[in-house]
């Protein structure tokens, strides 16, 4: 060839511009890359399938507290709730109603407690302790028993002064009889003496008190003839009066001897006083007892007639987010212990939270706790948010739905700060499960062969 033509551009133009050139060796080149990029490179195995964003932990299930009509509901799907707010208010006027009336009865029953203490320190004390008179009587109880007292003293004393008056008259009595029985022993000592003068002839003494009666004797012996018959009859005379004096006597000493006795004056006031008061104070004590065991039982009532009012609403034990119950969502009558809600954490707060899919019976044997998962989905501005986690759990029995049975995926996720401001309980997404890895050329040959 001459050496001219490597000098011209038509020379180059015949030599690198032609079919194989400009096809073959491109073509070589793509099919060995290619042919490299499928057994170096590796593709995902992934299953797919739907899922939602549900609360890591519920913080309380919010449930039906009375079966009366609900009047005001405050239930709303993911409204943010702070503790104590107003949840559900049911109709409760027939338990206020017996809450007042039971409260009522507990005041009134207190306040006779009070009174009654004050009767049982009145008569302990002896005096009056009531500022004011009571609508219980209790009052004209301690009055009553001080009238007991009155009467019972006045009785007492009036006992005692008539006792006093007996033996006062007792006394005179006596001394009455001893002065006719000294007499009447007087008397009979002289009418001794004048007998024996008279029979032994000799004088009386002049200071006797028969003295004139002994003269006359003497006089009618000295003027008889007959003179020992005149003695004898002035003898029998004499010894007739000392006869019937010594009965006299007898009698008298018998009289005296029976007016002398003296009666004990009653002396059994103090300890009748105590008996009263003894008796008064066991009667208000044993009122006590049962009137404090009424009380309990009032205030027994009262508490639990205060739980059922209470019942008749319901508040937000924590804060929290609001996930409602769609089975009862508009109900004004709910059963009692129904679950109307659930509280979730904020996501904001928690950052983090379950992401849950149902998986196919035919799938779910593919996968396995810990396998990687990707969650695809939008926030409001439809702008797409993809979380990674891993399967934390699968259930082992299946869920029945309308389209067949599905096995429940669980992932706890945590989150970041801007995926917890932007995400919202019940977001759904794509759910993909990354089951392992393969490399193109095995991929295919096992879709072309159908290899497991």
């Amino acid at each position: 060839m001459d050496e001219r033509f490597l000098e011209s551009a038509e020379f180059y133009q015949k030599r690198y511009h032609n079919f194989s050139s400009m096809l073959i060796l491109p073509s070589c080149l793509l099919f060995l890359f290619v042919l490299g990029f499928a057994f170096l490179a590796k593709k995902e195995i992934t299953i797919s399938s739907k899922a939602s964003i549900e609360a890591s932990r519920v913080l309380a299930n919010i449930q039906s507290t009375s079966s009366n009509p609900i009047i005001s509901n405050h239930l709303a799907e993911n409204k943010e709730v702070k503790k104590g707010d107003l949840l559900i208010q049911y109709q409760t006027d027939n338990e206020e109603t017996q809450q007042n009336t039971l409260a009522s009865q507990l005041n009134s029953l207190r306040n006779q407690k009070t009174q009654l203490e004050l009767l049982k320190s009145s008569i302990e004390a002896g005096q009056n302790q009531f500022s004011q008179a009571d609508s219980y009587g209790y009052e004209q109880s301690f009055k009553d028993y001080q009238s007991q007292i009155s009467s019972l003293t006045d009785s007492v004393n009036q006992q005692n002064s008539n006792i006093a008056a007996q033996n006062a008259a007792s006394t005179n009595s006596q001394a009455e009889l001893g002065a006719l029985l000294t007499e009447a022993e007087n008397k009979l000592a002289d009418y001794r003496n004048l007998k024996t003068a008279i029979q032994t002839d000799k004088a009386l003494s002049s200071t006797s008190s028969l003295y004139s009666l002994y003269q006359t004797y003497a006089k009618q012996l000295e003027q008889a003839e007959g003179r020992q018959a005149v003695k004898e009859e002035i003898l029998s005379q004499i010894e007739a009066q000392i006869s019937q004096l010594e009965g006299t006597i007898s009698n008298y000493r018998i009289q005296y001897a029976g007016s002398g006795t003296q009666q004990a004056y009653t002396g059994s006031l103090a300890s009748q006083l105590a008996s009263l008061k003894a008796q008064q104070l066991a009667k208000v004590s044993q009122e006590l007892t049962g009137l404090t065991q009424q009380i309990l039982e009032a205030e027994n009532n009262l508490k639990l007639q205060e739980g059922i009012t209470q019942k008749g609403q319901i508040t937000a034990e924590s804060d929290g987010l609001l996930h409602l119950n769609s089975q009862v969502l508009g109900s004004t009558l709910v059963p009692e212990g129904t679950v109307l809600a659930q509280l979730y954490p904020a996501i904001s707060k928690e950052k983090q939270v379950k992401i849950v899919a149902l998986v196919s019976s035919k799938d779910v044997s593919t996968i396995k706790k810990g396998d990687k998962v990707r969650f695809i989905t939008q926030d409001d501005a439809n702008k797409q948010i993809t979380l990674h986690s891993e399967i934390s759990n699968i259930d082992t029995k299946a869920t029945e739905t309308e389209s067949g049975n599905y096995f429940r995926v669980e992932c706890v996720t945590n989150l970041t700060q801007d995926q917890a401001n932007v995400l919202k309980y019940g977001l759904e997404g794509k759910f993909i499960m990354i089951t392992g890895q393969k490399t193109y050329f095995s991929y295919y040959r096992d879709k072309i062969f159908n290899l497991n």
